[in-house]
């Protein structure tokens, strides 16, 4: 039975860890972000959750700009990399060999592992108590097509997509997982 607690709980995990990717003034970082989402596509829109403490928010301040890169499992190793250590420490993107390139529109790494990836300018930062909720616009997406379903949906035999459990521990999603479809959403694309 639910029961009432003394102390914050957090329940959004298991969930898909976005790799952060920044740079400005020759200096460039990777960081994991649990707490992030899209909030509109038309525009299209989206948020990451941050504290003000980490080497990647003053990138992100002074360049105006961010990377949203997913990455497979097979690269948790860099999601947990990026998540572990700090851009003050050393820059991950050389220490641990991630492929990457220039954006197309702004001056952020991309990682070329991801199956997909966007390019954000920023339109507002806002305080939320320990986090900074930091708002773009995404000008450029990327996806490896070959990695998707002609619908857009991910396929599943080509792609394992890794989901954070927390405490450095993955769950990878397959095509061994099944997926329901729910009869009202069937009737309703009928």
């Amino acid at each position: 039975m639910l029961q009432p607690m003394e102390q914050f709980s957090m329940y959004s995990y298991p969930g898909i860890v976005a790799s952060i990717t920044s740079r400005h003034d020759g200096k460039q970082n990777l960081m994991s972000a649990g707490w992030h989402t899209l909030i509109s596509y038309q525009p299209a829109i989206y948020g990451i959750s941050i504290r003000k403490e980490t080497y990647s928010y003053n990138l992100i301040l002074e360049s105006g700009s961010f990377g949203i890169n997913f990455l497979p499992s097979s690269r948790s190793n860099w999601i947990q990399a990026g998540g572990t250590f700090s851009g003050n420490q050393k820059d991950k993107l050389k220490e641990f060999d991630i492929s990457y390139r220039d954006g197309k529109k702004l001056d952020i790494p991309i990682l070329t592992d991801a199956y997909g990836a966007y390019e954000c300018k920023i339109l507002d930062i806002h305080s939320y108590g320990s986090h900074e909720f930091i708002t773009g616009e995404i000008v450029q997406s990327y996806r490896d097509d070959s990695l998707f379903q002609e619908d857009g949906i991910p396929d599943l035999t080509k792609l394992q997509i890794p989901l954070y459990l927390g405490r450095s521990t993955y769950l990878t999603v397959d095509d061994t997982l099944k997926s329901t479809d729910h009869p009202f959403y069937l009737e309703k694309n009928e």
